[in-house]
């Protein structure tokens, strides 16, 4: 049996029997050349393969035990400006952190943006600013604008528009300026929800409420600069303000609205489009709370990822722009317990994606040559689809799985004979079978072939590998040698 479909995107469908796909730290890339030539079903080789997912490279610690929150690179990018717990650092180029103020805040997202001037931060309750000259940071004072807090804040044409929590109320800052005047606000009162979120997109600000969003654009008014764009309110709102991030020429986020909510969706104009499965939406349904999701987006390798967390279900999802698809990421704790990834927060600085751990105050570098996270294992796991012959008694000679050999490293320590790990469930993922080893191939063995023999009987059977070592772990193909018997 050529190319099975082994290789693929993470879906568990609301039934396993109907599907189990698992894709966890390896994500699925679609060779362009060999799917336009449409490769039939017995020739799939290297249409898609599966890379690993980029690993943890520690870069500094900024508050051992506390949240990074928000990070966010100035003009010039020679600084990034983090928030871990309560402080409120710059980190120049060489990754020393120096402490610059305090909020009165420790803990949640804080959203950042900056108008060539200044740095403007918001946590909820207040506002801060931080001006790029001078070094100096400040809380806004409660008499700026016509209310204190906000919950999220952006930048267009040097006016920084920022909202009230728990209202329909956004505010603006004056042009190139920190300040606020009293009458320097409006509302989105389309419907009558209140505004959870906020992003610019391409000079207009994307108003998104509980249950709809609008679009509103520089007018040159004043005191508000802003007014509706006529023609476009979107029927989806936003279930987890956090969860709002840019993506491809729009912005992406896990809606809301007044039929239901956990449908992922990104903007295409002032078109909501549906991105998540429902296989994601199935699992974010049992998640209980979602409102406190949060996202980032970054481009490597010219794939541009959507990361959404949710921290109560412990749970990270990945959509890929580049292909469409879903997979997980996590990492492991000492009893082999799978939690979300460690990332909080992304900014791109000195030509690296630099993410925010959510617990231990550490800046790493999203690095696809490192894999492990911060020195700490990580498993790639993949599981196929279900193999069934008429449900047929199936005869398992050997599965040979493709791996790009030769990758182990050459000091005596982990990784230097890499190893794969296979076990199958013959009852549809319900139970599954010890584990069984095999080499992927030590360091210059390119002929080296990762195969497993005798695998047994089943009529409908999963396989599942996983793999530890910290080597470059690439998965081509699978081929499996099976013979149908009677029923």
């Amino acid at each position: 049996m050529p190319d099975f479909g082994f290789v693929g995107p993470s879906y568990v469908a609301a039934s396993i029997t109907q599907d189990d796909q698992e894709c966890i730290n390896w994500f699925p890339e679609v060779d362009p050349n060999k799917k336009a030539k449409g490769i039939t079903e017995q020739d799939k080789r290297g249409v898609v393969a599966l890379y690993p997912t980029p690993g943890l490279l520690l870069r500094v610690t900024l508050a051992a035990g506390q949240p990074v929150r928000a990070l966010w690179t100035v003009p010039g990018g020679a600084t990034i400006l983090a928030v871990c717990g309560s402080g409120f650092y710059t980190v120049d180029a060489t990754f020393t952190a120096t402490l610059r103020g305090t909020l009165s805040s420790s803990s949640g997202p804080v959203a950042m943006t900056d108008n060539g001037v200044s740095a403007y931060l918001v946590d909820g309750p207040n506002r801060y600013s931080y001006v790029l000259a001078t070094g100096v940071f400040a809380q806004i004072a409660a008499t700026d604008g016509a209310f204190t807090g906000g919950a999220k804040v952006d930048i267009v044409d040097n006016f920084l528009v920022y909202n009230n929590p728990n209202t329909q109320q956004f505010g603006n800052t004056n042009a190139l300026s920190t300040a606020s005047g009293a009458l320097n606000f409006s509302s989105a009162d389309s419907t009558p929800d209140n505004l959870v979120s906020l992003i610019v997109v391409s000079r207009e600000v994307f108003f998104i409420k509980e249950a709809a969003t609008e679009v509103w654009g520089d007018a040159g008014l004043f005191p508000v600069p802003f007014q509706r764009i006529a023609g476009t309110t979107m029927q989806h709102g936003c279930a987890a303000p956090f969860s709002v991030a840019r993506l491809g020429e729009g912005a992406a986020w896990l809606s809301k609205d007044t039929r239901g909510q956990n449908v992922v969706i990104r903007t295409a104009g002032y078109q909501p489009i549906r991105i998540s499965t429902h296989a994601t939406e199935q699992a974010m349904a049992k998640y209980g709370t979602v409102s406190d999701a949060i996202a980032y987006t970054y481009q490597q390798g010219g794939h541009e990822f959507y990361v959404l967390t949710f921290p109560t279900a412990d749970a990270t999802w990945v959509y890929d722009l580049a292909t469409d698809l879903w997979h997980k990421r996590a990492w492991r704790d000492a009893r082999n317990n799978f939690h979300r990834h460690r990332s909080n927060c992304a900014a791109l600085f000195q030509g690296q994606v630099i993410v925010g751990d959510w617990e231990n105050g550490r800046l790493y570098a999203l690095s696809t040559s490192t894999f492990t996270d911060a020195d700490e294992p990580i498993l790639c796991l993949r599981r196929c689809p279900h193999i069934t012959t008429d449900f047929k008694y199936q005869f398992f000679h050997d599965l040979q799985i493709q791996f790009q050999p030769g990758v182990g490293i050459q000091q005596p320590a982990q990784g230097s004979n890499p190893q794969a790990m296979l076990r199958w469930s013959d009852d549809g993922g319900s139970t599954w079978s010890n584990q069984h080893w095999a080499e992927i191939g030590r360091v210059g063995k390119y002929k080296h072939r990762a195969i497993w023999r005798r695998l047994g009987m089943a009529r409908d059977r999963i396989f599942e590998v996983g793999v530890t070592d910290p080597v470059y772990r690439v998965i081509v193909s699978a081929n499996l040698n099976a013979s149908a018997g009677a029923h």
